[in-house]
């Protein structure tokens, strides 16, 4: 007589199960204190403004854009529930950001923020739209320009309505959450896609900067598209892969013709040298779409240049620049590198995503982001040997991609910024990007001549297909 075997234990299922029981219930209780913080939101939105205003336009049009947020994410999140526990409760969480921000920058700094500067020339562009038409936009449509004729097409829409300008940027900051998530998912299926959202969607230094009318919920969308984008065409290159990464580096162009240069060189470089899988028809089409890529790439990097003043190409004329913008930047109670020559600057690239560090922090919203970077820090410090192994496999299209980002991003960004308000608000455009590397783990692959899965890297053997809600 047989004796029936229990079935095996399988432990690493186990934890993922609870892995994602934790991550969920985290994401019940982030959107519940949102929530709770409701009327408080609420009331600073509505009721909190450096000037008079109509606000009943706003109590229309702030429903409809949730309404419709709503109505898009709807059949994204269809049959996942984290990811709708997740975004849903990601709405109520911004609402409460755009709250306590206009809430800080009309009692605590004084109405001297840069979201205000941008509704009031918008105002200024509806009424002048009365008299000149739609010349009352001039060019030139990008960086700043870009946001005041923004905020003044919303106006002619929506009226005199700060509420609504404000819901409507961090909504759009929201959605530039989800394509990172997306992004994650498709290009590191094994990886702690749980804790990935949790992070690039609840992060506070990324919630409060880009929850406001400005180039920053802006920045977050444009490059949150441009690392799905890539992400799917390195996965399979097809048209629509290729458009929604040309939308959002050219997006990022407009907001920082900089950054989306930076973002064309880090797409260019793996694409160009990175391992190719796939028949003729995929080598073919890379081989055709290079030249293309370089000479947007070219076009894009000699904007940049335009933007930031840099007057020739040479290396000359780049460290000028970058002297110029460190010295613009040395200002108020937040700066820092005084004195100190571009080389050590540069040195201490690698350390942006974690300044200030506490002996650094000089006020209450430094010292907030001191402990942000200290949690980041020991994080990266914990999946060291992960980051390593990473390191290793640069020659990865995605990996390429988010090492060189992570590269020019620290490197330019910390010789060109002596002042810390500058710097955290800014570096949140890294941040997501720099997510994907501590929270990726090397995939689990199919061993030739062997039934059983083992720990792999990429360049050995093909991944397991990839799961339906990573596509």
């Amino acid at each position: 007589m047989s004796i029936a075997t229990a079935p095996a234990f399988d432990s690493s299922k186990l934890a993922e199960t609870r892995a994602s029981i934790r991550y969920s219930n985290i994401a019940r209780v982030a959107s519940f204190v949102a929530i709770l913080a409701a009327p408080f939101s609420l009331w600073a939105l509505f009721w909190t403004s450096p000037r008079d205003y109509p606000f009943l336009s706003s109590m229309f049009f702030v429903p409809l854009l949730i309404y419709g947020c709503v109505m898009l994410f709807t059949p994204r999140w269809r049959g996942d529930r984290f990811v709708k526990l997740l975004f849903g409760g990601g709405i109520a969480i911004r609402l409460a950001a755009a709250g306590a921000y206009v809430w800080l920058g009309f009692f605590v700094f004084d109405a001297a923020v840069d979201a205000f500067h941008y509704w009031a020339i918008g105002l200024q562009l509806m009424d002048q739209f009365a008299f000149a038409g739609w010349g009352a936009f001039h060019p030139p449509y990008w960086s700043s320009n870009l946001i005041f004729n923004i905020c003044g097409i919303i106006s002619l829409v929506t009226g005199n309505a700060l509420p609504t300008l404000f819901v409507f940027f961090a909504l759009a900051a929201l959605w530039g959450g989800y394509f990172f998530y997306r992004a994650f998912c498709v290009a590191f299926p094994q990886g702690n896609t749980g804790l990935y959202g949790l992070t690039v969607v609840l992060l506070p230094s990324v919630v409060y900067w880009s929850s406001a009318i400005g180039k920053d919920a802006l920045a977050q969308l444009f490059i949150g598209m441009s690392a799905y984008g890539f992400a799917r065409t390195v996965r399979k290159l097809d048209a629509r892969a290729v458009l929604i990464a040309v939308i959002g580096v050219g997006g990022m162009t407009a907001v920082r013709p900089h950054v989306g240069a930076m973002l064309a060189i880090s797409m260019l470089l793996p694409f160009t040298f990175g391992k190719t899988r796939g028949g003729w028809m995929t080598v073919s089409s890379k081989i055709l779409l290079v030249p293309v890529l370089v000479g947007c790439t070219f076009f894009l990097v000699k904007q940049a240049q335009t933007f930031v003043g840099a007057e020739t190409a040479d290396f000359k004329g780049g460290v000028k620049a970058l002297e110029q913008h460190n010295i613009d930047t040395l200002q108020g109670g937040s700066s820092f590198n005084q004195g100190e020559p571009l080389s050590t600057r540069i040195l201490r690239g690698p350390f942006l995503p974690f300044r200030p560090f506490p002996w650094e922090v000089h006020n209450a919203m430094s010292a907030v982001a001191a402990v942000e970077g200290l949690v980041l820090f020991f994080w990266a410090w914990r999946r060291r040997r992960e980051l390593w192994a990473l390191l290793h496999e640069w020659r990865e299209p995605y990996v390429g991609f988010i090492l060189a980002f992570v590269l020019q991003f620290s490197v330019i960004f910390a010789a060109a910024t002596s002042n810390f308000g500058i710097l955290v608000r800014q570096r949140i455009m890294l941040v997501p990007i720099f997510l994907m590397l501590l929270c990726a783990k090397r995939p689990i692959i199919y061993v030739r001549g062997s039934r059983s899965l083992q720990p792999g890297v990429w360049s050995r053997t093909p991944s397991p297909q990839l799961s339906k809600s990573a596509s």
